[in-house]
Order: structure tokens, then C-alpha cells, then sequence
């Protein structure tokens, strides 16, 4: 189910990890941060390109897209907090029906 309009606004965390999935580089799991809620949205990505335009749509400032693709040279995983747009949040609206739609 959809997060309610109390969502936008608040801290939702990126996991960004290596794709299982050829010929893809990056696997990015969007989920809002401090719930046990399912992921939002899962996202495959081919590089880094990729990756820094996905962030900047769901509202990641440029230094954090750039501290974070620092990051993926020295580890496989890292995590980015962004706050999610309202039009953002439209489009995530429009990729996923409700449940029991």
C-alpha cells in the first residue's frame, strides 16, 4: 500500500547495492526510513550516470550524489538519505496500484 500524503516530506533512505540482474550495475531499493515497510520501489540502474540522475529525481542534494558515488568506489553498499518531492511521489504513485486495486 501507497504511503498517505503524511509521507511526503519525511526522510526516505536509498539502499543502493550491486544488481543482480544483467546488464545492470546497481540495484536501488527506495523504502521510508524508520518503518519496516516493504520497499516502495526497486530500481535497476546501469552506472554511476544512471544512479546520480535516479538520486537527484527523489530529491538527493548534488554533494550527498556525490559523496555516495565516492562512496560505491570503496564498498559495494551504501545507504543515502533524501527527502522525497511531491511530484516524485506521484510518479512512484503511478508505477504501483493500490492494494486490491
Amino acid at each position: 500500500m501507497l504511503p498517505g500524503p503524511a509521507a511526503l516530506g519525511q526522510d526516505w533512505k536509498i539502499r543502493i547495492q550491486p544488481s543482480d540482474q544483467t546488464p545492470y550495475q546497481f540495484k536501488a531499493t527506495m523504502v521510508l526510513r524508520g518503518t519496516g515497510a516493504d520497499a516502495m520501489e526497486v530500481s535497476y540502474l546501469y552506472g554511476d550516470g544512471d544512479l546520480a540522475v535516479y538520486l537527484e529525481d527523489k530529491g538527493a542534494a548534488a554533494k550527498a550524489i556525490c559523496g555516495i558515488l565516492e562512496d560505491l568506489r570503496g564498498r559495494k553498499t551504501a545507504e543515502i538519505v533524501v527527502e522525497v518531492t511531491e511530484e516524485a511521489m506521484e510518479v512512484l504513485s503511478r508505477r504501483r496500484p493500490e492494494a486490491g486495486a
